[in-house]
């Protein structure tokens, strides 16, 4: 494997530690009494920056997909493919067992709910469109709605207008929705319900993440650095009136360490070691799963055992099993599965 791909790897490994290290130290004190001594640590708190990380990670890696592809519909048919199979098997999963959990309503095993993520649409969009009420099989499914709507807008702009205008296109659905919260001061609320729920906010990820591949390949130009920092300002205005302007310094820390790693041999081998680039491996089915299982199964546990200390240790063990779930995923069942939808025969293994 290529070492820039390794330690991309190695960086989707970090992100989704950061992202459990966020739902089961600080997301949940209310369910999870050990949290309350926990949520406050910055590197739990601030956890949700790893899908931040993600995001970048996908800019990044887009337009290799972008320019292996034949056409718009060969583009998106490699990305349906990408995500589907394990989005149908975590799906699955959590709908069979949610059955097991009552104790959290956040699990929601109805047949209804499996369709937002087997479309990659925001449930409230569909509840909005269709007037029946839909809900994620996992909260976390909600960075899969973004990252679609991502790769329909990014793939039209490349197959009709070209790939130098691919980041200035990204801008545009920003500009949408700051226009939108304009109209919703000014009494005209129901633009921004509709626009808000694409998550174009975070679209200035994506754009820090194609813009560093555009410099590692010398296609960068002038008008990318303008239009990316200017989805910046906007991406850290919103981040800043909703958290805060401290917010700003974990924000930048960790662009400025997805920047770096490109640039710098020892984050670059930090990144590559196993352990992180092993746990990359699993990482989009871990994410798929690990919040609603691991969660559901902590709050059970928390009922048997009383001694804090001991439960602050539970979401390691929690998590380390849904690792090895998420792992025979991604090895076995997800690539079966791809090889299905492609028409693709397994071969059968050889006997003696």
């Amino acid at each position: 494997m290529h070492a820039r791909i390794r330690h991309l790897d190695g960086m989707r490994g970090l992100a989704i530690l950061l992202v459990i290290g966020y739902h089961a130290y600080a997301r949940w004190p209310t369910l999870l009494p050990y949290a309350n001594s926990t949520q406050h640590i910055p590197v739990f708190s601030y956890g949700w920056l790893g899908v931040e990380l993600f995001f970048m990670i996908s800019g990044f890696v887009i337009f290799m997909t972008l320019d292996k592809s034949e056409s718009y519909v060969s583009f998106l048919k490699k990305r349906w493919l990408r995500l589907f199979p394990a989005m149908l098997i975590a799906s699955l999963l959590l709908y069979f067992v949610g059955g097991l959990f009552p104790e959290w309503s956040a699990m929601t095993p109805h047949v209804k709910n499996l369709l937002p993520g087997l479309i990659f649409t925001n449930p409230e969009t569909l509840t909005q469109i269709t007037g029946i009420e839909f809900k994620s099989m996992a909260g976390s499914f909600w960075s899969l709605y973004v990252e679609a709507v991502f790769y329909l807008i990014i793939g039209a702009i490349y197959f009709t207008l070209g790939r130098k205008y691919c980041l200035p296109g990204l801008l545009v659905p920003m500009l949408l929705l700051s226009a939108s919260s304009v109209l919703k001061s000014l009494g005209h609320p129901v633009f921004i319900d509709i626009i808000s729920k694409f998550g174009f906010i975070h679209y200035a990820w994506f754009m820090v993440g194609c813009l560093v591949y555009e410099r590692m390949h010398g296609r960068d130009k002038l008008l990318h650095y303008v239009v990316v920092v200017f989805a910046l300002l906007i991406n850290f205005s919103y981040f800043i009136k909703n958290a805060g302007v401290v917010t700003l310094i974990p924000l930048l820390i960790v662009m400025l360490f997805f920047i770096g790693s490109f640039y710098s041999k020892q984050l670059e081998r930090m990144l590559s070691l196993r352990f992180l680039t092993a746990i990359g491996f699993a990482s989009y089915a871990f994410y798929l799963i690990h919040e609603n299982l691991m969660i559901a199964t902590l709050i059970k546990l928390n009922v048997h055992i009383k001694n804090e200390f001991v439960m602050m240790l539970m979401p390691i063990v929690v998590a380390t099993v849904l690792y090895y779930v998420a792992w025979f995923i991604s090895k076995y069942a997800e690539p079966a599965l791809r090889n299905l939808l492609k028409g693709k025969r397994v071969p059968a293994p050889e006997v003696g």
